[in-house]
Formats: structure tokens, C-alpha cells, sequence
């Protein structure tokens, strides 16, 4: 059995930590008028729309990172020599 680096899990509770805060923020965003957090104001206001657009980008990193296939063994494999 082989040891695993420590910073995996670390990693993957960030990401997850990405895509929940990002969803949040997106939603937060999208609702704030019926929520009440829109200070007063009527309608989609260029707030909500940054709002919604870095809740967007934080969950599509946190994804690609969540999702990104793992290199468990690549430091473990002897290297040969091109020929």
C-alpha cells in the first residue's frame, strides 16, 4: 500500500470550499431583491451581476480543481533514460 501526499485532503476540502462559497455567492446574488440584501434597490443591479459572475468563476475553479484527475504515483516511478 502506498502512503498519500498530505495535501490531498487539504486540496479537496478547498475545492469543495470553492464550489460551496461559489454557489452561494451565485445564488445570494441572483435572489438578493427577495432576500432583502439589495440595499433598496429595484431590480438586476450591476452589484448583483459582479456578484453572480465571481460566484460563477470561484465554482467552475473549484470544480476543475475537485474534478482534476489525481497523480498519485508519478513521483514514485523510476525514470529511464531516452535512448
Amino acid at each position: 500500500m502506498g502512503t498519500r501526499s498530505p495535501g490531498i485532503p487539504a486540496a479537496r476540502a478547498l475545492a469543495l470550499t470553492l464550489v460551496v462559497g461559489g454557489a452561494l455567492l451565485t445564488v445570494g446574488a441572483l435572489f438578493a431583491d427577495q432576500l432583502n440584501l439589495s440595499g433598496g434597490g429595484t431590480g438586476f443591479g450591476w452589484k448583483q451581476l459582479i456578484a453572480a459572475i465571481a460566484g460563477l468563476v470561484l465554482l467552475l475553479i473549484g470544480a476543475a480543481w475537485l474534478f482534476q484527475p489525481r497523480a498519485e504515483a508519478a513521483s514514485d516511478d523510476p525514470v529511464e533514460p531516452a535512448e
